[in-house]
């Protein structure tokens, strides 16, 4: 009794803190419910997203577009020729997939200004036959700067943090720059300042890693609570228990109900705002299908496993209470 006491001014205490990560409060949700039920809690899972697809799963087979030196020399009078000399007379093979896509889309604007300025017929036909071949390959390109960057790498992999259920999230920032990669092949012109905030922004606010893993994180907890509770259920009987099952209630209430929901309805908005985009990228032909197959992994099945884990365990504590005729948070 006074072990169990002291359980429930812990509860009260800490309840009053919302310093807490969803980690820990998961973690301190299971270690007050075991203490309540009497069970080994077996202590912090180790959970990870899976890994982000490898290079060579993801990397475009983009031919190498070259012109020849004559070629090159009778383009004097357009852009083009200082665009590509500043470069390499390969029409483009840079390192960073963000450089790589804006050279890309400066390069077609300049081959067909220059093919406008420009008399010589085997010249123009040269022109075109480059710019027709460097359109055909831009969604390509726009493939490598979506699955190759870095940043983008960052935010939709890195395990570093869970879900906070505030702004400090980022979620207008990882929507803006989100649809941003998105939308810019139907762009008229493309910044490149603008493109590499964009692409910060998702390393600094790593929304999506972030949301799958905490999905991730809920999972692996209330299933392994719901499973606890399951095999309890014939300790906790309505009239046999009633000091064990008011504390397992206020556990449930203090913990579940005041500091875990709420970080998961947060969840669920910001699963509905980027779902979207998410499904528009699983369906674009240019990217690859172990990239499609991650996103799937993680925002499709990874939500849908996470809908179970929070309905059952839900839905005990409803059959629970319902039996017991127990109303959350009035004792």
């Amino acid at each position: 009794m006074y072990r169990l006491f002291i359980v429930l001014v812990m509860i009260f205490t800490l309840g009053c803190d919302s310093s807490h990560s969803l980690q820990k409060k998961l973690q301190e949700y299971q270690r007050r419910m075991a203490n309540v039920l009497d069970v080994e809690n077996q202590g912090r899972l180790t959970i990870s997203l899976p890994p982000y697809p490898p290079l060579r799963d993801l990397k475009q087979n983009i031919p190498v577009t070259s012109i020849k030196l004559f070629e090159f020399y009778n383009l004097q009078h357009c852009e083009l020729y200082t665009l590509v000399a500043e470069r390499n007379t390969s029409l483009g093979h840079f390192q960073l997939p963000s450089v790589r896509y804006i050279y890309e889309r400066h390069l077609i604007d300049a081959l067909q200004q220059c093919f406008l300025d420009t008399t010589d017929s085997k010249s123009r036909e040269k022109l075109d036959g480059w710019y027709q071949s460097k359109t055909q390959q831009l969604p390509m390109v726009w493939a490598d700067l979506v699955q190759l960057s870095s940043e983008l790498k960052k935010g939709f992999s890195t395990n570093s943090a869970l879900v906070e259920g505030n702004e400090q999230d980022g979620l207008s920032q990882s929507k803006e720059a989100l649809n941003y990669l998105i939308q810019i092949d139907h762009n008229k012109q493309v910044n490149s300042a603008q493109l590499e905030q964009h692409l910060q922004n998702l390393m600094n606010n790593p929304l999506p890693a972030k949301l799958w893993l905490s999905q991730l994180t809920l999972v692996e907890h209330l299933n392994h609570s719901t499973k606890w509770l399951l095999q309890h259920t014939v300790d906790l009987q309505c009239s046999g228990s009633k000091k064990k099952m008011e504390y397992l209630t206020n556990v449930f209430q203090q913990f579940f109900i005041e500091a875990i929901q709420p970080i998961a309805s947060q969840i669920n908005h910001y699963q509905y705002q980027l779902s979207p985009i998410f499904e528009e990228m699983m369906t674009h032909p240019n990217l690859s299908p172990s990239f499609k197959q991650y996103i799937n992994q993680s925002n499709q099945q990874g939500f849908k496993n996470y809908q179970v884990a929070m309905q059952q365990h839900i839905h005990f504590w409803q059959d629970l209470f319902k039996r017991c005729n127990i109303k959350p948070g009035k004792h």
